[in-house]
């Protein structure tokens, strides 16, 4: 028994495997409080990995969508239909109180993690963050590509941390931090910001400065003030 999924194609498998099952729910087949099939079950169906699929669960359970008990396993919550309706994205749009919480999150983290980094960045690491920043200043006008360098310059920063512990953590919300993302780049002068703000954060680890932490502060905080408004 597969509880209704069938396989989903390896392209954009982790967006597929949100969307599948956001859908099933929506639909009626799961309702709030019925149980999702075990993991091993339920990626042998999707056919996707358990760390994605853990990964898939993490980025519901933040807005809402899942509830995982543990040692219990994994729960539809009581979040209406017309919401599973929605993309991911616009879930977390509407949902101010799971993007506040990623935000602190991330600036719990990556603060520390830019400070670590300031002390271990190599060369080559800082070319990497040169071309990303290029691949953002192109991308300026592509929320997508724009978002996805993003996140590629910030994991660079996570890698130089040389914290294993650390570098797991972020990549297991980078389902949820990539949607997040989605929703505040929306806004033009948010892309323009971070442009700027990166291009500081970089700038002060190429000097070994403990000033990059503090500009990753800031960074994250220009993100928190541009978070939609609750009840907007």
């Amino acid at each position: 028994m597969n509880g209704g999924f069938v396989a989903i194609s390896r392209r954009k498998v982790t967006a597929d495997a949100i969307q599948q099952i956001v859908s099933r729910i929506a639909s009626g087949a799961y309702v709030p409080g019925q149980k999702l099939p075990p993991e091993r079950e339920l990626s042998e169906t999707l056919e996707v990995s358990r760390p994605t699929l853990r990964g898939v669960i993490l980025a519901l359970s933040t807005v809402g969508v899942l509830e995982t008990r543990h040692g219990r396993g994994t729960y539809v919550s009581s979040l209406g239909s017309e919401g599973l309706s929605l993309p991911l994205t616009l879930i977390l749009g509407v949902n101010q109180r799971a993007l506040k919480d990623l935000i602190q999150i991330r600036l719990l983290l990556e603060v520390g993690a830019t400070e670590s980094a300031a002390r271990n960045i190599g060369d080559s690491a800082l070319d990497q963050l040169g071309e990303i920043r290029k691949r953002l200043a192109r991308s300026i006008d592509d929320i997508e590509a724009f978002v996805d360098a993003d996140i590629a310059f910030h994991r660079v920063i996570h890698e130089e941390s040389n914290n294993r512990m650390l570098l797991a953590l972020m990549d297991s919300l980078a389902t949820v931090g990539r949607q997040s993302r989605l929703v505040t780049a929306q806004r033009r002068d948010v892309r323009e910001s971070t442009l700027r703000e990166h291009e500081a954060i970089h700038q002060a680890l190429a000097r070994h400065s403990p000033d990059a932490a503090q500009a990753m502060k800031k960074h994250l905080s220009h993100v928190a003030l541009a978070l939609p408004s609750e009840g907007n």
